[in-house]
């Protein structure tokens, strides 16, 4: 079963100078029939004006996951040092135990990122803030991992921060990025009982022959493989959890 979502259906948050469309109830943003999808709690698409920000307070419990579509950003945690990271980079926040507070801000003018929020298998743990610097953004025509809450996916037990090694999460979850081309068809397969939500970053794709435009979403359950076909050159991120 495949569940549509147009960018007009989206939620949106406002904070001074940034700009939030959002799949899941955030913030202000409150509608009961689209809370969650299982441990996917949010993915909120953010528009930034130059130098403004974003700011959370007390959190806990969550995998916060950020990347950069365009600009360059920086992320303060609980007062620590602030992270730099730039397009393409991803920045992971598990809140873990609990964290007082976090802003990021853009340091460019017409920034923008997608953020994703996990519920993680368990609670609690030490907090843990982390930026991991992908020189390949994407798979080109193929997903390509780029966080997971699978050992099999990390070659590593602990995270090194390596460029394209995935950033690990709490969640037993896979988010993955593509760009497909236009007119090329690839196929996705996942365990049963698994919930897939996709976003269109940018262009036009077909999922199962359905089409899904620009700022749109879909939620995918009932479906151990989905059929993926570029209209246009498009770019998609998919989130596979439970």
């Amino acid at each position: 079963m495949i569940t549509l979502r147009s960018a007009r259906d989206l939620g949106t948050v406002t904070q001074p100078g940034v700009t939030i469309s959002c799949h899941f109830s955030f913030a202000e943003y409150r509608d009961p029939a689209h809370v969650h999808w299982g441990q996917i709690r949010a993915i909120n698409t953010a528009v930034f004006e130059p130098f403004a920000e974003f700011r959370l307070r007390e959190e806990d419990a969550k995998d916060i996951v950020t990347i950069v579509l365009k600009g360059t950003f920086f992320a303060e945690v609980d007062g620590r040092e602030p992270l730099q990271f730039q397009e393409g980079d991803i920045h992971l926040l598990s809140a873990g135990q609990g964290i007082q507070g976090v802003t990021w801000w853009a340091a460019s003018p017409g920034s923008s990122f997608v953020q994703v929020w996990l519920l993680p298998d368990e609670e609690g743990g030490v907090p843990e803030s982390v930026v991991h610097h992908r020189p390949v953004r994407h798979g080109q025509n193929a997903l390509a991992i780029l966080a997971s809450g699978f050992a099999e996916d990390s070659p590593e037990d602990t995270d090194s921060g390596q460029a394209d090694e995935p950033v690990p999460l709490r969640a037993s979850a896979r988010i993955m990025g593509m760009i497909l081309q236009s007119g090329v068809t690839t196929h996705y397969t996942t365990g049963a009982g698994r919930l897939l939500y996709l976003v269109v970053l940018s262009g036009v794709i077909k999922i199962n022959d359905q089409p899904v435009s620009s700022g749109a979403g879909a939620a995918i359950c009932n479906e151990t493989e989905v059929r993926l076909h570029g209209e246009t050159d498009t770019t998609v991120l998919l989130i596979d959890a439970v």
